[in-house]
């Protein structure tokens, strides 16, 4: 953004928030790296750039500045770290969403999942009703794609809470805060 000093936008009203497993430079660059043939198989799928790459625990939707405090105090989510095996892609059908996720699950985030959503329930928080299936988005207006990739491995360290701000027709993830598992 080019604004002058003082001239910055201000935040939307509701804000719209999700917790998410935030990978760090060298984890972005594998993922694009050894996806790179799979997005561009995808029938001119639009990549999503390498910033945004992630993985969603809890999609919260938009949010005051008071829900977005109430999110704020429900981590940390003791799991400790973990291993994450990114070995399989697959397609979204509905949005045609290419996506790279795990074959296998770690307890750990499955326990993360639950935990966290369990306490944003507490807290008046109303979870998805669909199954939870992590994944990193590649590209979307994607076609099905056969290819095999190398498992990347990502030693999973922390939860990050992120928002998602408009940035003319895309949009921006800012890490708000983070917490070790």
């Amino acid at each position: 953004m080019n604004a002058e000093a003082g001239d910055e936008q201000p935040r939307p009203t509701n804000r719209r928030l999700f917790f998410a497993l935030w990978p760090d430079a060298a984890v972005r660059t594998q993922i694009v790296r050894a996806t790179r043939e799979p997005v561009r198989l995808s029938g001119g799928g639009r990549p999503v750039p390498k910033d945004r790459l992630h993985v969603t625990v809890a999609f919260l939707g938009g949010l005051t500045e008071a829900g977005l405090e109430v999110a704020r105090s429900v981590p940390p989510i003791a799991v400790g770290p973990f291993d994450l095996a990114l070995d399989r892609l697959g397609v979204f059908a509905n949005g045609g969403v290419l996506w790279l996720g795990p074959s296998t699950v770690p307890a750990a985030l499955v326990e993360l999942e639950r935990k966290l959503w369990n306490d944003l329930e507490e807290h008046g928080f109303m979870r998805e009703e669909r199954i939870y299936q992590p994944h990193v988005t590649l590209a979307r207006r994607a076609r099905p794609v056969e290819a095999e990739l190398p498992a990347l491995q990502w030693h999973v360290t922390e939860l990050a809470l992120v928002e998602s701000l408009p940035d003319g027709r895309n949009v921006h993830y800012e890490v708000l805060e983070t917490w070790r598992l």
